[in-house]
């Protein structure tokens, strides 16, 4: 716990106005002049953590790509600073590192601007306490990265038991599926998709690979050769015509995950966001793995 929380903070007390200044996952110093009651969410992810802070009411502006009822300020690249500007935030929340580039462009016209860029399980609860400092909500944010270790926790400890030849293999993509891809984009070591699937019980069968931010692509040769028990897809569209394609698939349909309905299609836009939601997925993957035994 103690290591999950080691971020610094510096506490400066000048003229009796009290400033805090953090470091964001950027590795930045980003100085607090106050609790922040003007917040631009510049994705959908951070939006997700200010929301399980119940901080929710102080955001003034989102992407159009968020589903939160606030103002649209239009892209996640390249952001529209005179729209941002506009809405004349307290601080400016930009997510991983895609969007980097644009916190330059904001700093040039004064806005202050906090990265996040969790990557992993633990990042999650970094973040959250990051922002409970931030917003004057410290000790919301302990219950809340209490809750996600202690669930963290307590799967680990239960899949632990499991002998390692009674886990069942697992694979896990984001890819449209259609016979026609080249090739399958997936989750590897150093991914947070790869935690859950092995926090869970499952053996992900692209654990002894990684890529940026432990994503990859792997062949079809490759999915064949390994036949894994079971398959996640993550989808964007319909979660029953996306169950009904892989099973029609000439591919997909030969594999014996499919041959036993052992596919679970989870909603692209929920898992792929990662957030403290995200944490829900452990016992979702559990109770597929096992048979919510």
């Amino acid at each position: 716990m103690k290591k999950v929380l080691s971020f610094v903070f510096l506490f400066i007390f000048a003229l009796n106005i009290f400033t805090l200044t953090v470091v964001d996952d950027a590795g930045r110093l980003v100085t607090i002049d106050k609790v922040p009651e003007r917040v631009v969410s510049a994705a959908p992810n951070a939006t997700k953590f200010l929301i399980s802070l119940g901080v929710e009411d102080k955001i003034v502006g989102v992407t159009d790509w968020d589903s939160f009822n606030a103002e649209k300020i239009g892209n996640l690249v390249p952001l529209n600073i005179e729209k941002i500007l506009s809405l004349n935030p307290d601080i400016v929340i930009t997510f991983g590192g895609f969007q980097l580039p644009e916190v330059e462009k904001l700093e040039k016209f004064g806005l202050n601007v906090l990265v996040l860029n969790p990557i992993s399980l633990n990042d999650i609860s970094k973040d959250v306490a990051l922002l409970g400092a931030i917003f004057d909500k410290v000790e919301e944010s302990k219950k809340i990265v209490e809750k996600i270790q202690n669930t963290i926790t307590d799967f680990g400890i239960k899949t632990s038991k499991i002998p390692f030849e009674n886990r069942p293999t697992v694979f896990f993509t984001i890819t449209t599926p259609n016979d026609e891809a080249k090739e399958l984009w997936t989750a590897g070591t150093g991914s947070y998709i790869n935690e859950l699937i092995t926090i869970a019980g499952g053996l992900n069968i692209t654990a002894p690979y990684t890529g940026n931010n432990g994503w990859l692509p792997i062949s079809w040769e490759f999915l064949i050769f390994n036949n894994p028990d079971i398959i996640i897809i993550a989808t964007y569209g319909d979660l029953e015509k996306t169950l009904e394609t892989i099973k029609n698939s000439e591919i997909f349909g030969s594999l014996k995950a499919v041959k036993n309905n052992k596919v679970l299609v989870v909603d692209g836009n929920e898992i792929s966001q990662i957030s403290p939601d995200i944490i829900k997925f452990l016992d979702i993957f559990y109770n597929f793995f096992y048979g919510g035994n």
